[in-house]
């Protein structure tokens, strides 16, 4: 008899495992929400037929689990046993969705007005909150709607990361520049270089400001723009928006996009040339001259003849 109830209770004790990490072939999601308990978690559970065992339960109360239950989303896969959900509820493994902040973007691009002024309000900025090229480029992750007032604080806080970082290591020549200029600067490189050639037009928009000339990049004045389709015209040269770098000498009042690491390096350690005019050959590559003349033979054979 002793021996007939020992193989009775392992295999009860078996066949309690097996159900525990059996796969439940269920394919759906859940979602545990602010004011959620314990039991209203197992309730909606049991509503899709997952029953999870009384020991379980019993670890959430004597760990104290129950009562720090991670909000959000959770995702249950086929091949997904009652042991896996246990864990993800248990470590808070929730369904996160990527936020991608582009290099290049504008910050309203990302961010709805309704959290830019939250932002500006919770730090007391009054008139003087532009957040234009503030923003990282990055990948952040995150769960609810409410968390993305967060994401634009960190995004923030690691832009001025590297922007500190990139002044403090900026050519000697440049200590007259504020981290903003450079920041303007590392904004316009996002937008009319790539990697290989950003230390190079870099040179080229410190030689022009250093000589006081205009600095004529069609992307601070397409920035400037209201209403812009795509194309930028003769007339678009004469807009008075002071972003129009055609019309007006030195930097625009702010940045026009939120630029890389890369970029504020590269606007803060330029490279050191005599080129004045670049022009461009393709999509990466482009033609530099250090005098007008040069440039509009460049212009005639890569942009006139296309």
């Amino acid at each position: 008899m002793k021996y007939l109830f020992s193989l009775i209770f392992s295999l009860n004790i078996i066949f309690y495992i097996f159900l525990i990490f059996k796969p439940l072939n269920i394919d759906s999601d859940f979602s545990i929400e602010k004011g959620d308990k314990l039991n209203e978690v197992f309730s909606i559970l049991e509503e899709k037929n997952i029953y999870l065992p009384k020991a379980i339960k019993l670890i959430f109360n004597v760990s104290g689990k129950d009562k720090k239950i991670y909000l959000g989303k959770y995702k249950i896969n086929t091949n997904e046993s009652l042991a896996d959900i246990f864990k993800k509820i248990y470590f808070g493994k929730i369904v996160l969705k990527k936020f991608i902040v582009p290099e290049g973007s504008k910050i309203t691009d990302l961010f709805s007005k309704e959290i830019i002024k939250s932002y500006c309000q919770t730090f007391n900025f009054q008139n003087d909150c532009e957040l234009e090229g503030y923003v990282k480029p990055d990948i952040y992750f995150y769960d609810r709607e409410s968390e993305l007032l967060s994401i634009l604080r960190k995004s923030i806080d690691k832009q001025k990361i590297d922007l500190n970082n990139s002044w403090k290591e900026r050519n000697n020549k440049l200590n007259n520049f504020s981290k903003k200029e450079i920041l303007i600067i590392a904004s316009i490189l996002e937008k009319e270089s790539c990697a290989n050639e950003r230390e190079k037009i870099s040179g080229v928009i410190h030689n022009r400001l250093k000589k006081n000339m205009l600095l004529q990049m069609d992307s601070t004045t397409i920035y400037g723009l209201q209403n812009f389709n795509g194309n930028l015209k003769k007339k678009d040269l004469r807009d008075s928006s002071l972003y129009n770098t055609y019309m007006y000498k030195g930097l625009p009042p702010g940045p026009i996009s939120n630029p890389s690491k890369n970029s504020i390096l590269a606007a803060s350690q330029p490279e050191e040339h005599n080129y004045l005019y670049f022009v461009a050959k393709d999509k990466c590559s482009h033609e530099f001259s250090t005098n007008y003349e040069d440039h509009l033979k460049a212009v005639k054979k890569y942009q006139l003849n296309k």
